[in-house]
């Protein structure tokens, strides 16, 4: 009996099997490069509208420089002997925040300055900003003048990171020239308001082209619905109210007024003039207080987690990827990834940018999904046993070949063999046997018909055909016998053939199409010659009759 060699696994296969590692890895690649963090920033926006922030007797109040103050006050800047009034009324404050820039002097006398520095000394809880800034040629730290520098308690940074898209999502509690000696402003004010020490000044000396160096990643914890801190007009914080009612309160003090402070775009700003940034500070204070500030993944733990996503989840999935709802499982699964995004930001106060995974997760479902659609395909047309095309594929293949061949006056032929003696062989070896020699069979006629056009078929039991367009009746008997001895040479056994061994007869109908031709009759025509062949002895090949 002929042994049944297992055949390796196709590239195709190879590749499905490869599928979850190759998909991780290119979500590793596209984490690192960037191209999807758009999409990301937008899920990150709409997660923001699941965010709320609690309000407690504890919140921060801002008092704003805004137009009602202008109106009341005159034009900016005003004078600074009103800040010194303001940081008197803020005395029993636990930290005053002051974000107005103080890095020029009054040019007519210094009685503004030294009014101001005295208000903040008596004060003792006052933070000043320092930002980084460009004079065209490179980048410097600009700081408060020496005189309330000394005056402040400390000073802290009030820099935003923007993504691309020019958003402030992010910031960094630490940064400053060359190296991160200031914390951020937020976190400046709250070590203040804790009690906690200054670290000693650091000598003000920079090198030429200092980088400006950020340290400990967050994101601002910006959220939707009422602020989580009371806003106060300028002026209502100078004479509308008693100093008692600072008492213990954080303060913050800026500019609201459009066309004067710093202006940044937000997820939750929702105009094109942006959001302050001493209302930024105060989120970012309201989330320092609260021990709640969302942190994002560094970039090698997102495309490492990405990549893990992604590999594990459609390696998990990959058998339901077979299933007629392949589509909808993937879908479930970056819906799930989605949901715990959300849920990580807002639980563990951790951003993991899903977008990446998702993606990657729904292109891998739609693959497997092709790839079910065209393996139903190919089960609709494919003998199961041998891989050759069966009689429906054959059929369907054969009528409007005969067409196309009437039509440009070309010839086609048709090859129509049958295994000698085949009843006997599995009568002799079983079924299984009979099996292996058909499999054996088509993979030679596959072999030796594998040249453009031609479709070798099993068209039932042991009968084979094979469709060959273009080709005259010559060449088609000349192919025929060199199937027909290789078949032979493989020498399989065959007790009860005359020969010894499995051989084939093979009838041919080869012509140019004529109007009365159909797939009946041109069948009928190789089906009389193959009849004719094993009348003649078998092992042979008989061309039909003109």
């Amino acid at each position: 009996m002929p042994a049944d060699t297992s055949r390796p696994l196709s590239g195709n296969a190879r590749l499905w099997q490869l599928l979850p590692l190759l998909a991780g890895l290119l979500g590793l690649l596209l984490t690192l490069t960037g191209p999807l963090q758009r999409l990301d920033n937008w899920f990150y926006d709409a997660a923001l509208s699941w965010h709320r922030l609690d309000k407690s007797a504890d919140d921060p109040i801002v008092i704003e420089v805004d137009n009602r103050s202008l109106a009341e006050l005159g034009r900016w800047p005003w004078p600074r002997e009103l800040h010194a009034r303001l940081l008197d009324q803020l005395r029993y404050a636990r930290a005053v925040g002051l974000d107005i820039a103080l890095a020029e002097s009054t040019l007519s006398n210094d009685k503004p300055d030294q009014a101001l520095a005295a208000a903040m000394r008596r004060n003792g809880k006052v933070v000043s900003p320092v930002f980084p800034e460009s004079n065209g040629q490179e980048l410097t730290e600009t700081r408060p003048l020496p005189l309330f520098e000394a005056a402040s308690n400390r000073l802290g940074h009030t820099d935003f990171e923007r993504d691309k898209d020019g958003v402030v999502r992010r910031t960094y509690l630490y940064a400053g020239l060359g190296s991160p000696d200031h914390p951020g402003f937020a976190r400046a004010i709250l070590d203040v308001a804790q009690g906690k020490p200054a670290a000693p000044p650091v000598p003000v000396f920079h090198g030429h082209n200092e980088p400006w160096v950020r340290a400990d990643e967050v994101m601002v914890p910006f959220a939707t619905g009422k602020p989580p801190f009371e806003r106060l007009s300028y002026i209502d914080a100078l004479s509308g109210v008693d100093k008692e009612y600072f008492r213990n309160r954080i303060v913050l003090i800026g500019v609201t007024a459009a066309g004067l402070g710093d202006m940044h775009g937000t997820p939750i700003s929702g105009n094109s003039i942006g959001m302050p940034g001493v209302i930024i500070n105060a989120y970012l204070l309201r989330g320092l207080q609260d021990g709640k500030l969302p942190r994002p993944l560094g970039l090698q733990g997102q495309a490492l987690l990405t990549l893990l996503l992604i590999a594990l989840l459609d390696y998990s999935l990959a058998p339901r990827g077979q299933q007629r709802n392949a589509l909808l499982v993937y879908a479930a699964a970056a819906a799930l990834v989605a949901a715990g995004s959300i849920l990580l930001l807002g639980l563990g106060r951790l951003w993991f940018a899903p977008v990446c995974s998702m993606l990657m997760l729904l292109l891998c479902g739609f693959a497997r999904f092709i790839s079910r659609q065209a393996s139903l395909q190919t089960l609709a047309t494919t003998d199961g046993l041998t891989q050759l095309a069966n009689r429906r594929h054959f059929d369907e293949v054969f009528l409007p070949c005969i067409e196309r061949h009437r039509h440009s006056h070309q010839p086609l032929a048709f090859i129509l063999l049958d295994i000698d003696h085949f009843k006997l062989y599995n009568d002799q070896y079983g079924h299984y046997a009979g099996d292996v020699v058909l499999k054996r069979v088509a993979h030679v006629l596959q072999d030796a018909f594998k040249h453009k056009g031609a479709l070798p078929a099993r068209l039932g039991g042991e009968e084979f055909g094979v469709l060959l367009p273009g080709t005259g009746m010559q060449d088609a008997v000349d192919a025929a016998e060199v199937f027909r001895q290789r078949l032979e040479d493989l020498d399989l056994p065959h007790d009860g053939s005359p020969l010894q061994k499995v051989t084939c007869s093979i009838g041919v109908a080869a012509r140019i199409p004529q109007p009365d031709d159909t797939a009946q009759s041109i069948y009928e025509a190789a089906d009389g010659a193959l009849y004719i062949a094993k009348r003649s002895g078998r092992n042979v090949v008989s061309p039909a009759s003109s």
